[in-house]
């Protein structure tokens, strides 16, 4: 599966972004640094996984129809059933994240030979099954009633509820498609950044977004690895204006004082940062909603990704801690969207997460 593939699923009316930011001088929080940060309601992206009946939300796409997925009736249940099973167990590992609630419609329904439903966020097993011909095949059975509930991650009250989405996409796009580019580099870091920030621009730059040479030239000259369990520093160096670093700062501490040992606390964070989105938009006194509401939006999905990935892929020997708190990547991936836009914060959460993996 290619970055080119994805590509042609994502339409973006964005045409052209910049980023001027250089690390030292402090500008007004208004200036063109933040261009780098596209507006929600210029971003048209389909995300989720395409299936014959509609699009069912996912770290995938809408349009493309991947893997050869078809919906299918699995014991009176809706499934999904990939044609391409290695690659779809590949990518999503043994859970596909449905990351909003899925309505059968009655059409739908009365074509799969169903019940019409509201297939609730979650997370839901990737499994084996025999088909009508006693083939062994991979898919995911979506089973109202017993399901790893989560609460849904889209919020559509957030106009930059997009910049999440495309954040996990790329960083999902990258590390599996790239993996072995990466395991061949040997923990090399300055050829991984080089590596992480071709790909990330391809990827952006094919979904619409391109990412200028100049604006590349300058993320090897920043220091992504840094200190982020000292998030507050770190929310202290930007170039927010000091009531947009306060703000973000409390939102920051609510974060990090929510324990994450399980899908339902999961949900509790995906609740409270959903909850300070809507607060956050009513907010006539940021300097810079664009870019807080960002920044906000990136932590809450970030955060639901790499909680997914730890138990979906799980990492041999990694520590239960990267479930319960939040991991150091989660905070580049904040800090790098105000760094340099979406093309610094996924490539400094994948190399941030690639020291400890």
């Amino acid at each position: 599966m290619t970055i080119r593939i994805f590509s042609i699923a994502l339409f973006l009316l964005v045409s052209f972004f910049s980023c001027t930011k250089e690390e030292t001088a402090i500008q007004p929080s208004n200036d063109e640094r933040y261009a780098s940060i596209p507006s929600g309601d210029r971003i048209i992206i389909h995300f989720g996984t395409s299936t014959q009946y509609g699009c069912m939300y996912s770290f995938s796409n809408c349009i493309w129809i991947g893997w050869g997925v078809e919906a299918t009736n699995y014991g009176g249940r809706l499934a999904m059933q990939f044609e391409q099973e290695a690659e779809a167990a590949q990518y999503f590992g043994n859970y596909f994240p449905l990351t909003a609630d899925f309505t059968v419609d009655s059409a739908m329904a009365q074509s799969l030979g169903i019940e019409p439903q509201v297939i609730p966020a979650g997370f839901y097993q990737i499994q084996e099954a025999s088909d009508a011909q006693g083939t062994i095949r991979r898919l995911v059975s979506f089973d109202p009633s017993n399901p790893i509930t989560v609460q849904s991650l889209v919020n559509p009250n957030n106009p930059q509820d997009n910049i999440g989405q495309l954040h996990n996409l790329a960083v999902q796009v990258v590390l599996n498609s790239e993996h072995d580019a990466i395991q061949s580099l040997n923990g090399n870091r300055q050829a991984i950044q080089q590596l992480l920030t071709a790909k990330t621009s391809q990827f952006l730059a094919e979904s619409g977004l391109p990412v200028s040479q100049s604006e590349q030239a300058r993320v090897p000259a920043l220091e992504l690895h840094r200190d982020y369990t000292d998030y507050a520093a770190r929310l202290d160096e930007t170039h927010l204006s000091a009531y947009d670093k306060s703000v973000l700062l409390s939102v920051f501490n609510e974060a990090a004082a929510i324990p994450v040992r399980s899908p339902k606390d999961l949900s509790i964070f995906v609740n409270r940062m959903t909850d300070r989105e809507n607060q956050l938009v009513n907010d006539r006194e940021l300097d810079n909603p664009k870019v807080v509401l960002s920044m906000v939006s990136v932590l809450k999905y970030s955060r639901y990704f790499w909680y997914w990935k730890s138990i979906s892929s799980p990492t041999p020997g990694s520590d239960s801690l990267e479930q319960l708190n939040i991991p150091d990547w989660v905070w580049a991936d904040i800090i790098g969207l105000e760094l340099g836009g979406p093309l610094v914060s996924a490539v400094a959460s994948i190399a941030v997460y690639l020291d400890t993996h």
